[in-house]
């Protein structure tokens, strides 16, 4: 039920402004919907069942029950590691929702906590099933937020897995839990779904509020139908295509993309998109035979190829939206995407729909960025002034929405509160939004965005407040006032800025760097779209007489330190001989890249914001300006900024140095990590970095990253070489070696080496490492082949006879696959690549093959210690028990079980808790 609180407290701000849309709707001159049809320039050409009118007045889980009727065995949703058919998902949603109506009442909420993964749509379409309104909550965002989210939200029910469920703070949750980590078993028979209300709260989003407290936007189903009305029709969309959505699905974008993809009958791909890096994304995109992928500019310019590669030609639609783009941004996608592929630009909130257009080059101005799109039928869009009255045609003014299909209103105290959503109650008027967004209708119809006429600004996608982050800075009590900016770089990227001032309070003497290190700590606890990329301390924060911020006096400052920072690059030449060109070229990279000047010689690039996703742009940006083929391994050998120049001047960007610093340590015997099978040490960073082991940690990088030099062919070529350099650098031992993936039998083979001549290994830890399988026993050849079998009775059980040929003919194909694969290894020693690897720059590519070789012809001896083995929760459940292969060559084996899948396990999302694993098994800090 929808609460009537328009002058609650909390909701005075709805509508970003003092005053209000005028009450006389019929005077605003409300925008043309009409002008194009919604598939205008699109894929016109295309089959499709298109998305009535009357459609919307069916629930979403009547339409999926439709197409599960149809489609029971095509696949629904994939991920990492699972994929769930329509029959599977309808199943398993169907139990969970008979445990909701159960264990709650009507109109109560549901939270839910799940990664990206097929377990999250199932438990957002069992709470609509079981009549429930659902608040979905990211588990990447620190303890704080979730405990302040669930504070607020007041949900009754939380459904989350065991991995998510660590994230919370200890006694956070007086809730009921619901421990999603596998399938529910279906609902008994005769289960129906609850009475479903198109017209109710059926999803809360919170995003980021200007009080600095989260706010909730609360959408009906008939709001999210809506929006997948105007998805299908205007792409086109069959149960042929496959999505991909570059965005955690607890925002209104992915809850979007995965409804419409369901109820289109096609086919969804989800996974944790914040710990991947470019090659994997392009990995998915081709080994899933992506058809739709949903991107946010910043991201799409991070991942797109440079080069001369093209995406596959499946790839026929690349949607872009929730920031900037510019006209460069199309000009990569064209460049990257088959000619016949599409690019649709689409202009939304959590609160609203409101245009999108398929992008025609010809409609270019002189405006860098792309006009934002054509008005969408359904909703009644104006342009007002700051009067409520509607601006002349053509002038710039405040964008307005207002219709059927707006937000419901605010979640507050466990209630959906109308407050300011509410319009005059007269259809078709009934709800508006005010956007905020300052904008102007071309004569072709067209809307171009000219700027905000609030704080409020959008990172990755992510709508940030100023006045939030500036709330969250004020909680430290040393800090007198705070004021916050966006940066925007010349490719339309924004990094956020923020300036403080210490109070009198403050401890004598106060050194500048001790404050502003707590300032980083007190904002960790924040999302990362909250957290400043720069932060400076001044002796005031500019004020106007009527005590807001000065934002121009503080934008000036900001300039100068931008301009004094800059002035510091030609000192960090100094010395460099020659090298004054080559350090302004990787000043200006890391510009780009970070999004902020570089701080002085010794600012290190992962320190400063740079992950790996970043560090491949940036080796790309170096490659480009400097006109040079760069090993991706110098970023990791040299990631400050006075070394990283060196490095270059001194052309020493081939030749090998295994060993890589990861993070300097206390004297005490070094962590030495090796590298997975691409060779590279970048992906060691984040768990490298998370370790609190007081030592220094080093990865091991394989030969032949740089384009000279000839890759080791064997592991215990790779073991000797690698042994080498540890002994020059540690003579003696306890040695803690850990190994990821393939490196873990390089570790191994080295653990086994020193053991047998005296050595002592402190740790040896395998990160899902398995022999190859040409070496195994045959015992476990047999476990897995009657897995298959199986697995094949139950699926040939559950398939309708019609269906059998199509089938017989798909795992025909694979078992011929397979069959090849096999002889190939079998033949020459050699295996093909695993698909996230297709994409790969060519020096990995080399590594990785010469990798696969040595895998195959490795035969592991026996070592007569103990082994740590750390297994991923998500790890494939069609691989043998990791127990039977190691048990036989090792005296003691232990298994430790970690967050994420086999790609993700040591990727930034989940490298604390693996680290902590880790660290909790190294024999100087337990």
């Amino acid at each position: 039920m929808v609460v009537n609180r328009a002058s609650h407290p909390s909701n005075h701000r709805s509508l970003r402004g003092e005053s209000t849309v005028s009450d006389d709707f019929d005077s605003l001159r409300w925008l043309e919907d009409g002008k194009h049809p919604v598939d205008w320039n699109g894929p016109t050409g295309r089959t499709f069942v298109r998305f009535c009118e009357q459609d919307l007045d069916r629930s979403i889980i009547d339409h999926l029950e439709r197409v599960t009727r149809r489609h029971s065995t095509r696949i629904a949703v994939t991920g990492s590691n699972t994929s769930l058919s329509f029959g599977q998902l309808w199943d398993g949603l169907s139990g969970l929702a008979e445990t909701i109506t159960a264990e709650t009442q009507q109109g109560e909420l549901i939270a839910l906590l799940l990664p990206a993964g097929p377990m999250f749509p199932l438990a957002m379409l069992a709470c609509l099933a079981a009549g429930r309104p659902f608040v979905a909550l990211d588990p990447h965002f620190p303890a704080d937020y979730l405990a302040q989210v669930l504070h607020d939200a007041r949900p009754t029910l939380l459904v989350g897995c065991e991995q998510s469920l660590e994230v919370l703070k200890p006694g956070t949750a007086t809730l009921r839990i619901i421990t999603l980590d596998r399938l529910p078993e279906r609902a008994r028979d005769g289960w129906r779904p609850a009475e479903q209300r198109l017209d109710e709260p059926a999803c809360v989003l919170f995003t980021s509020g200007s009080t600095g407290r989260p706010k909730g936007i609360v959408n009906s189903q008939r709001n999210l139908l809506q929006r997948v009305a105007q998805s299908i029709n205007s792409a086109h969309i069959n149960a042929d295509d496959r999505f991909l959505t570059l965005t955690p699905p607890c925002t209104i974008v992915g809850v979007r993309d995965i409804t419409t993809a369901l109820l289109a009958a096609a086919r969804i791909h989800l996974f944790d998109v914040q710990g991947a890096g470019a090659r994997q994304i392009l990995g998915v995109i081709h080994t899933e035979a992506i058809t739709i992928l949903f991107g946010f500019p910043a991201l799409l310019r991070s991942i797109v190829p440079h080069d001369e590669k093209r995406a596959d030609a499946a790839l026929r639609l690349v949607r872009v939206g929730g920031d900037t783009t510019l006209w460069n941004d199309i000009a990569l996608l064209r460049a990257w995407l088959a000619p016949e592929a599409a690019i649709q630009s689409i202009y939304a909130a959590t609160e609203a729909p409101m245009m999108q257009w398929f992008v025609e080059d010809s409609c270019r101005g002189g405006d860098p960025r792309i006009p934002i799109g054509y008005p969408l039928p359904g909703n009644h869009l104006a342009v007002i002034d700051d009067f409520g009255r509607a601006t002349p045609p053509g002038e710039v003014g405040e964008l307005v929405v207002a219709g059927a299909y707006v937000a419901l209103g605010l979640w507050i105290d466990g209630h959906c509160v109308s407050g300011s959503f509410e319009g005059t109650g007269a259809s078709p008027y009934d709800r508006y939004f005010r956007t905020g967004d300052l904008v102007r209708q071309r004569p072709d119809g067209l809307l171009e965005r000219s700027g905000r006429k609030d704080r409020q600004i959008k990172i990755r996608g992510m709508r940030v407040e100023l006045e939030a982050v500036e709330a969250a800075l004020r909680q430290h009590p040393f800090v007198r006032d705070a004021g916050a900016l966006a940066r925007a770089s010349s490719d339309g990227e924004v990094s956020l800025v923020a300036y403080v001032s210490a109070g009198p309070g403050a401890p004598e003497p106060l050194l500048p760097e001790q404050l502003l290190e707590e300032l980083r700590a007190l904002m960790a606890r924040a999302p990362p779209p909250l957290r400043p990329g720069r932060l400076y301390l001044t002796q005031e924060i500019p004020r106007l007489a009527n005590s807001k911020l000065d934002v121009r006096a503080l934008s000036a400052l900001d300039q100068a330190n931008i301009r004094k920072e800059r002035n510091l690059i030609p000192a960090t030449a100094a010395g460099l001989a020659d090298g004054d060109c080559i350090t302004r070229a990787v000043a200006q990279a890391w510009h780009r890249v970070l999004l902020a000047p570089v701080g002085g010689p010794d600012e290190d690039f992962f320190e400063s914001g740079g992950d790996s996703l970043k560090a491949i742009a940036f080796m790309m940006e170096l490659e480009r300006s400097l006109g040079l083929e760069l090993s991706l391994s110098l970023i990791s050998e040299k990631p400050r900024f006075s070394g990283l120049c060196r490095a270059l001047i001194e052309r020493r960007t081939t030749q090998y140095v295994p060993l890589v610093l990861l993070k300097a340590g206390e004297p005490l015997s070094p962590v030495f990590f090796i590298h997975g099978l691409g060779g590279n040490v970048a992906e060691l960073f984040p768990i490298a970095r998370s370790l609190t082991y007081p030592g220094p940690v080093f990865g091991i990088q394989a030969r032949g990253l740089a384009r000279r030099d000839i890759p080791h062919t064997t592991v215990e070529a790779m073991a000797f070489e690698y042994l080498k350099e540890i002994k020059a650098r540690q003579p003696h031992g306890p040695y803690y070696f850990c190994g990821y993936s393939f490196g873990g039998l390089v570790a191994f083979e080295m653990a086994r080496r020193l053991r047998e001549s005296g050595d002592e290994i402190g740790l040896l830890g395998l990160f899902d490492t398995l022999p190859s399988s040409l070496g195994w026993p045959f015992y476990v050849w047999l476990a897995a082949i009657r897995h298959r079998l199986l697995r094949f009775v139950h699926n040939a059980v559950t398939t309708p006879l019609r269906a059998w040929p199509g089938a017989a003919w798909k795992a025909g194909g694979s078992v011929y696959v397979r069959l090849r694969d096999h002889l190939t290894q079998t033949q020459t020693a050699t295996a093909p690549l695993p698909p996230f690897l297709k994409s790969a720059p060519t020096d990995v590519l080399k590594v990785a093959a010469s990798g696969l070789i040595a895998s195959a012809r490795y035969r592991p001896g026996y070592y007569a210690g103990e082994v740590t083995l750390f297994i991923p929760t998500e790890r494939d459940p069609t691989l043998p028990s990791p127990r039977e292969i190691w048990a036989r060559h090792v005296r003691t084996l232990s298994i430790v079980y970690t967050r994420g899948g086999h790609l993700t396990m040591l990727s930034t999302s989940n490298a604390e808790s693996t680290a902590a694993s880790l660290t909790h098994h190294l024999p100087a800090c337990s």
